[in-house]
């Protein structure tokens, strides 16, 4: 069959499957098997290069500690103060040791290894001892393993371990080789720890091992103080797979004959090999997907203009005016679609008039809500204000004591607080918890007012602390179950406020213990805020029915609040919000 007989379909499918298919296989099969074996590579020489860092750390910690055993074993001053022949039967002669050379040779020491344990050990029986630093040989020490080995190394420094410690010790001796005492220094072995605990031990277990082939230091913890060949035992048992052992020496002529064992899973150097192995198949199968697509978006490109033209007459039918965005060129079907966006065109010119009045009405609507919404905020700050200022003037003309006067000033301060909050409040939507700080600022004012008949309790989710509320919401609420619960209550009153998610629905609810309300003025105020504002002959509960309808308008139907109530048992308000427009901070319905 000659090329010029098949289908635009077919050719392009053959030249998609020899330009593009074929070569993208061949390149990611090259490309693979020359990244995989690099990388194992680089990473074996990441772990080597590791490994040394942390030995050449561990060694020069290790340096430092037997360079201050070697300073005070080869301290000739201090070989002159511990001899056994200085007779200090006299205590002021101890006492001048300790002063004049003993005490300070200690004291960069002490500054500088707070985490060490020095002790100096002296033969001399007559010599104090002192500072928890120098102590006199007897049984007990003559017991510890770091004395004993210390004399019987000669002047050699000696490494070792008991329990979770770690010392070095060097006996002090003259130029005669007599003994004049021990000197050791011990540390936890978490200082070793500490250097390599930053590897995964999943990933690459680090282990120093002593001469008798026992762990001193692991940052596997569980391996500590056992032997190497239980280590890789459990190793094989654990994982069945292969490691890679990294073998590092320590290497000084006064550090201990140990060594640093690096054991890196097999699995673990492939990682990354596998990772870009799997990144490159995902990449090649996305661009393999990618090339197809466009083949079957060119391949359907006709097709897809007569739908969507045929589509466009569809909605014009239904009375949708739209046109055909067509970009197919000077082509029959690009002529066709021309003809009909004229007539579209000649469509929307006919009812223009008609549209823009209908936007012009849609606005005024929502200039209006606005103003609603502006007019119900602004009947709440007088009259707060009045009751505010009115309890204030009565504390000042029954004020006699200058603490009196002083808790006036707090209501001053409280009332100073308020004011300036409400000044700076331009948004009509607040965070909860700047809401909350103004109810706690307006109920200090009331427990001022009232000494101790007035008590809170708070109980807010402070995951919800961030939430976006419309401002002014829960002060009003309080003001009522003050004034009309609490205050003509005989005794003391409790308003209890608490803040949770209910699902989709947040519930701020304001619960009093004051006289309650009796059942048919409840009903009468249930009724009132199922009313809108012009369905409303007469206005009872205004703070209630104001807060009620900006949530509303806020939120649209089904928010705003609730009251239910008991005569003599108190009053629940609960404010009713979505969770995620008040989050948001979203006013959909303004």
């Amino acid at each position: 069959m000659k090329w010029t007989n098949l289908t635009l379909r077919t050719k392009l499918i053959i030249v998609y499957f020899f330009s593009v298919f074929i070569p993208l296989l061949l390149i990611a099969q090259v490309i693979l098997n020359v990244s995989e074996n690099q990388i194992i590579r680089q990473t074996t020489e990441l772990t080597q290069e590791s490994a040394e860092q942390m030995g050449n750390n561990v060694q020069d910690l290790l340096q430092q500690y037997a360079d201050l055993v070697t300073r005070f074993g080869m301290d000739e001053t201090l070989h002159y103060y511990l001899n056994p022949l200085n007779d200090y039967s006299d205590m002021m002669d101890s006492i001048d040791a300790y002063q004049y050379y003993l005490k300070p040779i200690t004291y960069d020491f002490g500054l500088q290894n707070v985490a060490t344990d020095l002790k100096i050990y002296f033969v001399n029986e007559t010599l104090l001892p002192g500072l928890g630093i120098y102590e006199r040989i007897d049984d007990k020490v003559k017991a510890m393993p770091e004395y004993a080995r210390a004399v019987e190394a000669g002047s050699g420094i000696v490494w070792g371990k008991t329990g979770s410690d770690l010392y070095v010790s060097k006996a002090i001796r003259n130029l005669n080789g007599n003994l004049f005492g021990v000197v050791s220094l011990r540390f936890e072995e978490e200082r070793l720890y500490s250097l390599m605990k930053e590897s995964d031990p999943k990933e690459r277990r680090t282990s120093i091992v002593d001469r008798d082939n026992r762990i001193v230091s692991s940052n596997e913890r569980s391996l500590v103080d056992k032997t190497l060949d239980e280590s890789l035992e459990e190793e094989e048992s654990d994982s069945g797979s292969d490691y890679k052992v990294i073998i590092t020496l320590i290497d000084g002529k006064s550090l201990p004959d140990w060594r640093i064992v690096t054991e890196a899973p097999i699995d673990s150097l492939l990682k990354e090999a596998r990772q870009v192995r799997t990144t490159s198949l995902v990449v090649t199968g996305l661009t393999l997907l990618l090339s197809c697509c466009l083949i079957v978006i060119f391949l359907n490109r006709i097709m897809d203009r007569i739908r969507k033209l045929l589509r466009t007459m569809t909605l014009v039918k239904q009375g949708k005016l739209v046109k055909v965005k067509d970009e197919g060129g000077a082509d029959e079907i690009g002529q066709l679609t021309k003809n009909f966006n004229q007539m579209v065109e000649g469509l929307e010119s006919s009812i223009e008039e008609n549209y823009v009045i209908r936007l012009s009405l849609q606005d005024a609507q929502i200039k209006k809500r606005d103003a609603e919404l502006y007019a119900l905020q602004s009947q709440i700050n007088p009259h707060f204000l009045f009751n505010t200022l009115e309890s204030i003037r009565m504390k000042l003309i029954t004020a006699t004591t200058s603490a009196q006067n002083l808790e006036t000033a707090g209501m001053v301060r409280n009332l100073s607080k308020i004011l300036r909050k409400s000044l700076n409040w331009h948004e009509d939507v607040v965070r909860l918890e700047e809401e909350m700080e103004f109810v706690r600022s307006y109920i200090d004012i009331q427990k001022a007012r009232f000494h101790d008949k007035i008590s809170e309790q708070l109980g807010v989710d402070e995951s919800l602390l961030a939430l976006k509320v419309p401002k002014l919401i829960v002060q009003p609420i309080v003001e009522n179950a003050i004034k009309h619960g609490i205050e003509n209550k005989k005794g003391k009153g409790v308003i209890a406020i608490s803040v949770k998610e209910e699902g989709d629905t947040v519930r701020i609810v304001i619960r009093d213990d004051g006289i309650g309300i009796d059942g048919g003025r409840l009903e009468r105020i249930r009724q009132a805020l199922s009313q809108t504002g012009s369905e409303r002959k007469e206005r009872r509960a205004i703070g209630l029915q104001n807060v009620h309808d900006r949530i509303a308008l806020h939120y649209g139907e089904g928010y705003g609040l609730t009251v239910d109530s008991a005569e003599g048992e108190g009053t629940t308000v609960t404010l009713s919000l979505p969770r995620h427009q008040g989050q948001t901070g979203e006013n959909p319905h303004v």
